[in-house]
């Protein structure tokens, strides 16, 4: 399964053979994981395999984001699938600095939403992100999901609390099926 974005960038599932990249370093560069639990534990080789073992299950779909000449430089992901309640957590990391702020997230979420209202029948899409992190915040608006709601002082982030804002989206207010 390959998805192609643009001429540039593409996605693709999970594989074993991207843990020989740079992508468990990325966990490692506190900038690319401030938001994420990623950046608070340290994760073996093992973690990552059985990861990627259970990157494409019933409750999880995670795609590869890679760049023509670069290769993998990100994850886009359906979580906590319920198909009882037809609904997922939507997550997107670009593990590489030099493709932040190029549209990438963007593009990619749209297939990943795509993905999860078409192909897998989901009702809603949701995703939570700090208070402080503007730019996932940004990128929840630009995709068509509404804010929720907020949960005060629920993130501990460098030695302070941020509020936790989430956001949402209906099938029917999806404008890009």
């Amino acid at each position: 399964m390959i998805y192609q974005l643009n001429e540039e960038y593409y996605v693709r599932s999970l594989r074993e053979s991207d843990l020989a990249g740079s992508y468990p370093s990325w966990f490692e560069d506190q900038d690319v994981s401030r938001y994420n639990s990623h950046g608070k534990f340290s994760k073996t080789e093992d973690d990552f395999r059985n990861f990627i073992k259970t990157s494409n299950s019933e409750n999880r779909v995670v795609w590869a984001i890679c760049h023509k000449k670069d290769g993998h430089i990100g994850n886009v992901s359906l979580d906590k699938i319920s198909f009882v309640n037809r609904n997922a957590d939507y997550v997107v990391i670009i593990g590489n600095k030099t493709h932040w702020k190029k549209g990438v997230a963007f593009m990619a979420s749209q297939v990943i939403i795509r993905h999860g209202f078409n192909k897998l029948n989901l009702k809603r899409i949701w995703c939570a992100t700090a208070g402080s992190n503007l730019p996932m915040q940004a990128l929840a608006k630009r995709l068509g999901m509404i804010q929720e709601g907020c949960r005060r002082s629920h993130l501990y982030f460098d030695g302070k609390w941020d509020d936790m804002v989430e956001f949402g989206m209906l099938k029917g207010e999806c404008s890009f099926l």
